[in-house]
Formats: C-alpha cells, structure tokens, sequence
C-alpha cells in the first residue's frame, strides 16, 4: 500500500516538473506597425510611387489595392498621380476602376459628385471616361 503510494505521489511531481518546464516557443508572434504617417508624408509617398515610370499594370493595381485598403478617400494629388500611371502603361480599365474605389470610398453621391468635378482637370487631359460615361 505505501509503495502504491510513494508510486502516485512521484508519478505527480514528475508531471508537475515537467509541466514547469515546458519550453516557450521557438517563436514569438509580434506586430511591428510603422508610425503614423502625416496626411502630407502620406500623399507624397503614394505619390511617388504612382510616379515611378517602370510600374507594371500589375504593380499599378497592386499599389491601387493597397491604397484603397485605407479608411479614407485618396487625395486629389494621388488620384491624379495613379491616373497618369494607368495612361502611361495603356490600362483603361484599371483608370475605370479608379474612378469606383473613388465611389466606394465616398459616403454619399455629393462626395462622390464633388471628388469627380475637382478630377475634372485630369479627366479631360487624359480623356478619361468615368462609369457614370460608359453607363455602367
């Protein structure tokens, strides 16, 4: 009987040892986020890089993508930038897409409205048609 004892009482602290030793992991999951950047640093990298003249179509709607992804409607700046981008590399219908991220990101139809007439300028240099044009 105390040797049925001994035998459960080292059969838990053996458990016990071995549950305080149990190694972390090898790895430990941070997040490192960038700081916060200023409307105006925000505007100058998008910028830039929709200036960027070796910009695939695939890299210019990757870029899209990215910018859109933020919880605010591009400035003008940008858009005009990431519409010059689409003329550079021939893409009508990633500058059509624009134009709907636009709208998507407007909270209403006066927005929307109001984003399109100060692109107005862009629109006709670049003769650019919005879906409101092509009826879509």
């Amino acid at each position: 009987m105390f040797r049925a004892v001994t035998r459960v009482a080292a059969q838990t602290a053996r458990t016990v040892r071995v549950q305080q030793q149990q190694v972390a992991p090898a790895f430990v999951a941070k997040r490192f986020y960038s700081a916060e950047l200023s409307d105006a640093e925000f505007d100058s990298k998008w910028e830039a890089y929709f200036e960027d003249v070796s910009l695939t179509q695939r890299e210019i709607r990757s870029g899209l993508n990215d910018l859109f992804a933020h919880d605010a409607v591009p400035s003008r700046v940008v858009l005009q930038a990431a519409f010059r981008a689409t003329r550079r590399v021939n893409d009508f219908p990633t500058s059509v897409r624009i134009f709907e991220g636009i709208k998507d990101k407007c909270q209403s139809d006066d927005l929307y409205k109001q984003a399109i007439a100060g692109l107005q300028p862009i629109i006709q240099e670049l003769q650019l048609s919005t879906p409101e044009d092509l009826k879509l």
